[in-house]
């Protein structure tokens, strides 16, 4: 974030924003641009998600500079080359994990699927790359893409999915 400081000029002094109730949102307003001092120099502009990728879309294709609000992990990390803003000063708060629940006794019913669960792990771009593919894919298709990406990374479903020989 601190990057933005003084080339408002070179972004148009705007910030393309999502849907004004996101959360992302609120913090930009409430926090952020306070705490790096982007304000008076940025606009934070209300939108929409499709708006927002839209404007991306259109920026990078005509390779003009733009900065976005978009969240991590995302498709748009894998179709475009990004700059992902860093944020050492926390005004966004703590990154966080995905994590998995299930109802009480799952486990117990289920003990091999839990265990894959519990082990399981996908990296930002494994997960970014998969969104992407099944985006370009498009709606409807989505069991699709998810096998088109197994193919491209083979035995990553072996990998979660580990058979003992015990069935």
């Amino acid at each position: 974030m601190d990057d933005l400081k003084g080339k408002g000029s070179v972004f148009k002094g705007r910030i393309i924003g999502i849907e004004p109730s996101a959360g992302e949102m609120g913090l930009l307003k409430d926090k952020v641009l306070k705490e790096y001092g982007l304000e008076g120099e940025y606009t934070l502009v209300d939108g929409s998600t499709p708006g927002m990728l839209a404007e991306l879309k259109r920026a990078y294709q005509k390779k003009e500079p733009v900065v976005v609000v978009l969240w991590s992990p995302h498709w748009a990390y894998s179709t475009y080359d990004l700059t992902k803003l860093k944020d050492p000063r926390k005004a966004f708060g703590a990154e966080s994990d995905g994590v998995t629940l299930a109802r009480g006794g799952f486990s117990a019913d289920h003990p091999r699927v839990a265990s894959w669960l519990k082990d399981f792990t996908m990296s930002e771009e494994q997960l970014t790359g998969l969104e992407a593919q099944i985006q370009s894919t498009g709606k409807g298709k989505e069991q699709e893409a998810v096998r088109t990406w197994l193919k491209d990374h083979p035995g990553l479903a072996d990998r979660w999915t580990p058979v003992d020989g015990t069935d």
